[in-house]
Formats: C-alpha cells, sequence, structure tokens
C-alpha cells in the first residue's frame, strides 16, 4: 500500500533538485558553481558542514523572481504528492529571498500561494508555510521578519521558526520575536538540539512559546529534556537522513529514533533538505519502515503525529486524518 505521509520540516529554498536549479539559472541567465551537481545529475557535492552551506547558498542564489518560487514550491509539494504526501509544511526565508532578488517577500510569498492552490486543486496535497527568521541575522532581524510575516495577507502562513547558528545565538535572544509571532497567532517552531547540545532546547522551551522543535535529536542524552517534551506535548521534527549526511549520527544503528518514541516523543517524519542528502520525504518513511521493521500501522502512526501537531486548523486535520482510514 502507499502510506499517506505529512512533513513539517522542509526548507523550501532547500528543496530545489538539480534539474530545476539549472532550469532557474538558465532562466535568470546565471551560472551554476563547478562541480556544484553531482555527476549522475542527482544531488549536490560538498565536503562538510560549512561547504554544504556554501552548496545550499549558491542553489538559492538562482531564485530571483517570484515566478521561480511558484516554480520551486509546485514542484515539490507535486514530487511529495506523487509518493503519497498529503501534507507539507516549507520554511520559508523572507531575508534570504529578498536578498537573492531585490524583490519585496510579499511578492515572493502571492507565488508561494498561487503554487499551494494549484498543487492542492490538482494534486490533492496541502501545502503551508512557516515564515522563518535567520539567527546568526540577530534578533533585531527576526522582529521585523515576525512583524511582517502578520502583514501578509496569504493565508498559507500559519507558523513562524527560527534556524542557523544554533552555538552562538540562542534561543533566549528571540524571545521577543517569538511573541510577536505567537500574539499575531501563528504557530512556533525552533531549530534547537541538532548541533548544539539538549540545553539548548531546555532553553527554547524555557523561554518561547513553541508547539514544536526542529530536529531536536540531541535530548536523546537528557531524560530531563525528555520529560520536559513529554510534559509540555511539544513534538519533534526529526530528520534521519539528514542527521547522517551531516555527521550527527553514524548511521541508522546510531540514531536515536526509536529511543525517544519508545520514551513517549511525539514526532513526525521529514527531509530536511531533500536532494542535498539524496532523499526525499518517501525515502524517510522507507529507510525507517526498513531499518526498524515497523509495520505500514506504525508507519501511518508518523503521519497521525504529524497532522496532531501540524500548524493548521481543526477542521484541515480532520479532511487529513480521514485519508489515513
Amino acid at each position: 500500500m502507499l502510506i499517506p505521509k505529512a512533513e513539517l520540516h522542509v526548507h523550501l529554498e532547500g528543496t530545489i533538485p538539480p534539474y530545476l536549479a539549472l532550469k532557474l539559472a538558465e532562466r535568470n541567465r546565471l551560472t551554476l558553481p563547478e562541480n556544484l551537481i553531482a555527476e549522475d545529475g542527482k544531488s549536490y557535492t560538498y565536503s562538510d558542514f560549512m561547504a554544504f552551506l556554501k552548496a545550499y547558498d549558491s542553489v538559492a542564489d538562482v531564485i530571483k523572481h517570484p515566478r521561480d518560487y511558484y516554480d520551486i514550491t509546485f514542484d515539490y509539494l507535486k514530487s511529495c504528492a506523487e509518493t503519497g504526501g498529503i501534507y507539507v509544511e516549507m520554511m520559508y526565508s523572507p531575508d534570504h529571498a529578498e536578498q537573492a532578488s531585490g524583490i519585496p517577500s510579499c511578492e515572493h510569498l502571492q507565488a508561494i500561494q498561487q503554487a499551494v492552490d494549484d498543487a492542492e486543486e490538482k494534486h490533492q496535497i496541502t501545502g503551508k508555510i512557516i515564515v522563518t527568521a535567520v539567527r546568526h541575522f540577530g534578533a533585531e532581524a527576526a522582529v521585523k521578519v515576525a512583524k511582517q510575516a502578520l502583514k501578509e495577507t496569504v493565508p498559507c502562513i500559519t507558523g513562524f521558526g527560527l534556524g542557523g547558528d544554533e552555538f552562538n545565538y540562542p534561543p533566549k535572544l528571540f524571545e521577543q520575536a517569538y511573541k510577536i509571532a505567537a500574539d499575531g497567532g501563528l504557530f512556533c517552531t525552533v531549530h534547537a538540539g541538532e548541533f548544539a547540545p539538549a540545553s539548548g532546547m531546555m532553553e527554547a522551551m524555557d523561554y518561547l512559546p513553541i508547539q514544536r522543535i526542529g530536529h531536536g535529536v540531541r535530548a536523546a542524552v537528557s531524560p530531563e529534556t525528555i520529560a520536559r517534551l513529554i510534559d509540555k506535548n511539544i513534538a519533534l521534527e526529526v530528520c534521519p537522513t539528514s542527521n547522517i549526511a551531516l555527521g550527527l549520527f553514524k548511521d541508522m544503528a546510531n540514531h536515536p529514533l526509536k529511543q525517544l518514541l519508545d520514551a513517549g516523543v511525539k514526532m513526525s517524519l521529514n527531509s530536511d533538505d531533500p536532494p542535498f542528502f539524496r532523499t526525499n520525504l518517501a525515502n524517510e518513511y522507507e529507510v525507517t519502515q526498513k531499518f526498524y521493521q515497523f509495520s505500514d500501522a506504525e508507519m501511518i502512526h508518523f503521519t497521525k503525529m504529524a497532522i496532531d501537531y501540524a500548524f493548521t486548523d481543526e477542521a484541515t486535520k480532520d479532511k487529513l486524518r480521514q485519508r489515513l482510514k
């Protein structure tokens, strides 16, 4: 059976497959760096985490116009739907969008909304946007992103998040930005417990009005953090292939997914930046099911947990749950 799937943690700019990067580069009269694309044309090359960030920026730099965001959004939602995807939340960074194009973020968001609408009509997949601030741009920049997110008129925006340098920009610096977003009605998530230790997750739960944590796998070495996640009913957005590709864990045998699940932590399965890690949402489900020998019912439970913690209204959740039966 084709298992219905839902994803809560994928960077929109990180979904661009090589064939689309080449198409956008040609359309915008740009040249991609030499050796950026792997020889088989299915992924990108990089040697370590810093090189990954550089490769990511090189790919994102092909985005110059709203129609580029349309193509990226529609392409990703369509590809997910073709392998059983029914719901996807995509992280979008207005700072990156405006810097790369010089065009106001609101214009890009209108194009993204059109792609979301078209994908729902043509492929029966629901897409939402988490507006994401960048840690290393500073607290004031994050406040600006939060305020602007509340002014946008597109209904696809339902969440606020934070990515970037975990080590040097801890969660408490962004308390004001998150208060603005939450008070304005946005659901909230934050990258934590990926490269920085579990203490960053504890700080995030102390200072930020979050419902989820992006990655959060460092909780595995902290019973206190696990207990807190369960007590506060906060779910993790787990990205196994990403974690292994970036060297957090050697392989699935060393990944704490099952440990966290058995401890009672709620979670979803996610692809993060799929073409950079030679994965996609379907592969995350397949790898997890195969390694842990989970039944189809157990895999559908991952989808159910994702829907339970999705940044959308109850009516949408109910419709999605009907598709799990």
